[in-house]
């Protein structure tokens, strides 16, 4: 399997931005789905799978989405599914999303690509910066811009971490 292309990924989050004129947070990734012809699904997960955050089937143009979660989790599953329709995975080449904390290095390629999509288009990093210099606010303050791009604290600082190093490796 090739390596992740980031680039790619930033690329077509920025488009989608770009497409629906979405200049400032936050991103609203439902309606960018169902602007790409993605219905969304919110479901019950059986106990059995209550760690599954959510799953696309591609042929249906499905994106299900564990209806548990809270609202940011579920905005970061449906940009995450969104990445795998956007770049055409296939569905042999990903799995379901399940709710864990982010390690580098245990995602293949395109789990990797999906994440990058996910964190470009929920956090572009132009729209970081305005927010940054408009509010006169730190990197530091990750709660506060979590709050303001409506994601999650973790995920901001790992969108932050990447960002600060200049490279996205599933980002």
């Amino acid at each position: 399997m090739p390596p992740a292309n980031f680039t790619r990924c930033e690329e077509l989050a920025n488009e989608l931005l770009e497409k629906y004129a979405i200049t400032e947070p936050v991103v609203n990734v439902f309606e960018v789905a169902k602007g790409e012809g993605l219905e969304l699904q919110f479901v019950k997960m059986p106990k059995a799978l209550e760690s599954v955050a959510g799953f696309l089937d591609i042929d249906k143009k499905i994106i299900f989405v564990n209806n548990d979660d809270p609202v940011n989790r579920q905005t970061f599953t449906v940009a995450h599914e969104l990445g795998h329709f956007k770049l055409g995975h296939k569905p042999d080449e990903y799995s379901v999303l399940l709710r864990r904390t982010i390690i580098n290095g245990t995602y293949s390629p395109v789990e990797q690509e999906a994440n990058c999509f996910a964190a470009n288009l929920l956090v572009p990093e132009n729209m970081m910066e305005e927010v940054k210099e408009k509010y006169k606010i730190t990197t530091n303050e990750t709660a506060l811009l979590a709050k303001m791009f409506g994601v999650s604290s973790e995920m901001m600082e790992f969108r932050i971490k990447r960002l600060n190093y200049g490279k996205c490796n599933g980002c």
